[in-house]
């Protein structure tokens, strides 16, 4: 089957992206704002109720290049030791569409005074969509694209997180059950694991050294890191510079606006082929922090 040269271009893009991110999930510079949809263990382990919402427009310039979206909240139950937590992610590359929505449920226990160990999981569905009409085609009666795909797969993940005022440390698959798509794309859904830690070093009384780092690995696909050497200044301004290994090089800025608000951008500039034909990759980030009236 012969393709119009957009429909080409998009495969070849398709393609950088399973070797190059080698996740199923969108993957954000920004993931420590939307932590749940990678591991479910992190579910209320911070205080009050915490609402993020990401935005990344990757590969700008580009037709019909990735967009993703992320809204998640969670929250603790302090008296009942546990965290629960909801996620809704969109992630469209034309012609396809994944919409993941998931409820994760968190258990915490103490293992001294300083050191806290999270177990988690999660259930949720994807919604799974192929605008195959919309394809310039060679022959336009090929009954292989006279339908739309549309198709509903559930899935449960798990994970593990420990942590204290100075580290973090969390192992996690997101997705157990792994789903085939046994149309043009070839799209399969597969079992990721994720492994994540980061630590905070005091430098002064104002500036905090925060480096952290996401690897990612799943069977047939390479592994992907990401590293992020991030500063805090004075409580208040978030700043540094991210590394997802052969993929991409960014920059980010966040900053709290009051106790409850903060705001937060990054720029991604690719670091292969793909750079020649895009202006780099933008995403935003809102978070809001918000004390329940209701006791935990």
């Amino acid at each position: 089957m012969i393709c119009s040269k957009k429909f080409l271009l998009l495969g070849l893009v398709a393609i950088f992206v399973t070797k190059l991110n080698a996740q199923q999930e969108p993957i954000f510079t920004h993931y420590m704002q939307s932590p749940i949809s990678i591991n479910p263990a992190i579910t209320g382990t911070i205080r009050n109720l915490n609402i993020d919402l990401l935005s990344r427009l990757q590969w700008v310039g580009l037709e019909g290049a990735p967009k993703s979206f992320s809204l998640s909240a969670h929250t603790p139950w302090a008296a009942k030791k546990i965290g629960v937590g909801v996620n809704i992610m969109s992630d469209n590359t034309w012609p396809i569409s994944n919409t993941h929505i998931s409820g994760s449920y968190a258990y915490r226990l103490r293992l001294n005074d300083e050191i806290t160990l999270s177990m988690g999981i999660k259930g949720g569905f994807t919604y799974y969509s192929a605008s195959l009409t919309d394809l310039h085609i060679i022959n336009p009666d090929d009954p292989e694209f006279q339908h739309n795909e549309r198709k509903f797969y559930p899935n449960i993940g798990v994970g593990f997180y420990m942590y204290s005022q100075k580290f973090f440390a969390g192992i996690s698959m997101p997705r157990l059950i792994q789903t085939a798509f046994d149309r043009q794309f070839d799209k399969n859904l597969r079992r990721p694991l994720y492994l994540m830690g980061g630590y905070n070093l005091d430098i002064t009384e104002q500036w905090v050294f925060m480096p952290s780092a996401l690897a990612g690995a799943m069977v047939g696909v390479p592994m992907s890191v990401d590293v992020t050497a991030k500063f805090l200044y004075q409580g208040r301004f978030f700043f540094g510079t991210h590394y997802r290994i052969g993929d991409a090089l960014g920059l980010f800025f966040d900053m709290k606006i009051n106790k409850e608000l903060a705001v937060g951008y990054a720029f991604d500039y690719s670091l292969n082929k793909l750079s020649k034909i895009n202006s780099g990759t933008h995403e935003l980030m809102i978070s809001y922090v918000l004390t329940p009236k209701w006791k935990f």
